[in-house]
């Protein structure tokens, strides 16, 4: 348990070290973000927000892009899975660069609340940060705007109450080849 304390709270700095900071605009009323059958980060806007690209080897796999938004009237959020970059993995083909999936549980009210209550556009800056899906009790799932980790401190906030399920690292694309490995 407090390994997943210290993953939640290595999740918060994250989203607090990225160069958030909330500036008002005249936006137009928040798009409602398309519902798909699964969640993942190697959806390619996701990978987009992060600075990666998804590995050419690996595109077979990957889904297609999804409409960013609020949650639609009526999809109750049971679990949050929060995208990010990850550490380097390696295999035979070499060293890779990877994004860290983190499936969060808990009391996701604030974070909802928070992120449809959103009066503000969010600057990020030029920090990477990182991308959250909301995601039900049947798998299907929602991704919110690319700037909503961008919310302020709330946001990390109801991050840091949410107890960590499931920590797991995806290979995205290829740093470092093996010297004489074919990709």
């Amino acid at each position: 348990m407090r390994a997943a304390g210290r993953v939640a709270a290595g999740a918060t700095a994250v989203l607090l070290l990225a160069g958030c900071s909330a500036a008002t605009s005249d936006a137009p009323a928040a798009t409602t973000a398309e519902v798909r059958t699964e969640a993942s980060c190697l959806d390619p806007d996701v990978l987009d927000a992060l600075g990666l690209e998804l590995d050419e080897s690996l595109r077979t796999r990957a889904p297609a892009p999804v409409t960013r938004g609020l949650p639609p009237e009526g999809f109750v959020a049971e679990t949050a899975l929060v995208c990010d970059r990850g550490e380097t993995l390696r295999d035979s083909a070499g060293r890779w660069r990877a994004v860290t999936a983190t499936l969060l549980e808990g009391d996701l009210d604030p974070l909802v609340d928070l992120v449809a209550g959103t009066t503000t556009v969010a600057a990020c800056g030029t920090g990477v940060v990182a991308q959250v899906w909301l995601v039900d009790a049947m798998g299907a799932a929602v991704l919110l705007p690319r700037d909503a980790a961008c919310a302020g401190d709330e946001l990390a906030v109801a991050l840091a109450d949410l107890g960590v399920v499931d920590r797991t690292e995806h290979p995205v694309a290829l740093a470092q080849p093996v010297a004489g490995a074919s990709s």
